[in-house]
């Protein structure tokens, strides 16, 4: 008798740490793939792979400087992030004419500063940047950080790609991400 309460004790106390271990790797797991960390995300639009990621902090800036087809000038765009929503600020641009702005929103100013004309106190809202990167002459760059990304060195001229804000985990952060630090390293996870 005393031998079977040793041996169903001694079964317990391992069923207790067997369910103890599996309970610990489950909230381990859980713990590193919830999306928590802002990051600024580009994504192929139709494999929806992550190319390049960077992690920021509300109200984070970054712009997109391109050469338009037809003025063959150059635009920048500045936006901000506000609560994963990106809003276009800033707009700036050598010609006025064809495809360029030419009605502006309540509160927003038309300013000619430094031979260019800027566009200034804009709010517009969108939830993701859906854009073709150019083939021939629109040199698409992504400014972040100070730095000044190609986004032909992120993914193929004439991919579509979707720049967006949202959460990353722990786990999709390790598993591998393009990140800019003057080199450039194709992106692991999707």
């Amino acid at each position: 008798m005393v031998f079977i309460q040793a041996v169903t004790k001694g079964r317990g106390r391992t069923l207790f740490r067997l369910f103890s271990f599996f309970l610990l790797i489950t909230v381990f797991y859980v713990g590193i793939s919830t999306p928590l960390f802002p990051a600024l995300v580009i994504r192929d639009t139709q494999s929806n792979q992550v190319v390049w990621s960077a992690s920021i902090q509300n109200e984070a800036a970054f712009g997109i400087r391109w050469t338009h087809s037809i003025h063959r000038s150059t635009i920048e765009e500045q936006y901000r992030i506000v609560d994963g929503q990106i809003i276009l600020s800033e707009m700036s641009f050598h010609d006025y004419g064809i495809g360029m702005e030419n009605e502006l929103a309540p509160g927003e100013k038309l300013v000619l500063a430094d031979g260019r004309f800027h566009i200034r106190n804009m709010q517009r809202s969108f939830p993701a940047l859906r854009l073709f990167i150019g083939q021939v002459r629109a040199n698409h760059t992504l400014l972040f950080s100070g730095q000044d990304i190609p986004l032909s060195l992120i993914d193929k001229p004439g991919e579509a790609i979707t720049i967006q804000a949202e959460k990353r985990s722990i786990l999709s952060e390790l598993g591998g991400h393009y990140e800019y630090n003057n080199k450039y390293k194709p992106a692991r996870d999707g």
